[in-house]
């Protein structure tokens, strides 16, 4: 089994991409959640992706919006990063309270854990709009507004002047 560094992963996430199968237009509904995917490829064309929209059709903070690599070898395909809105806090999983995001560590991939499971709170966003602006700019997607009109556009009141 391949292993991995916490560098590379980092790499993986970061590395610019260009979108191969395009997304549909509007989420499509799939039970009682809404979805939509993509597929895209580093810029270079040496890594393939699968990224992935859900939306609760009953709670719309609750979503994920989240970047699958595609390793075509052992390890199979794993989850990088995934951003996920509030989602019923509870007393043994206190961040389904927040915006959140998960991320997968080399040591977990290494010893056969292959789901993101180092979380962390995010004022970065707080709807499932603003969370895949943050998640265009940090999966760095080549022209995300060609896909998402206006996805990247500013903030009317960022964080720094919110509190003023």
């Amino acid at each position: 089994m391949r292993s991995f560094t916490d560098a590379e992963l980092e790499e993986l996430t970061a590395c610019p991409k260009q979108v191969d199968e395009r997304p549909s237009r509007s989420l499509r509904q799939e039970g009682k959640h809404r979805r939509s995917d993509m597929t895209l490829k580093s810029m270079d064309g040496k890594h393939s992706f699968r990224a992935f929209m859900r939306q609760s059709e009953e709670f719309p903070e609750n979503f994920s919006i989240g970047l699958i690599y595609v390793t075509g070898e052992d390890p199979g395909s794993f989850q990088l990063v995934r951003c996920n809105g509030q989602h019923g806090g509870e007393r043994t999983h206190p961040h389904h309270a927040v915006f959140h995001v998960h991320r997968i560590k080399a040591a977990d991939i290494n010893s056969g854990i292959l789901e993101p499971r180092h979380i962390d709170t995010s004022a970065d966003f707080a709807s499932l709009r603003e969370a895949l602006s943050h998640f265009c700019r940090l999966t760095r997607i080549q022209n995300p507004d060609e896909f998402f009109p206006g996805i990247l556009q500013s903030r009317l009141f960022p964080e720094s002047e919110a509190s003023e």
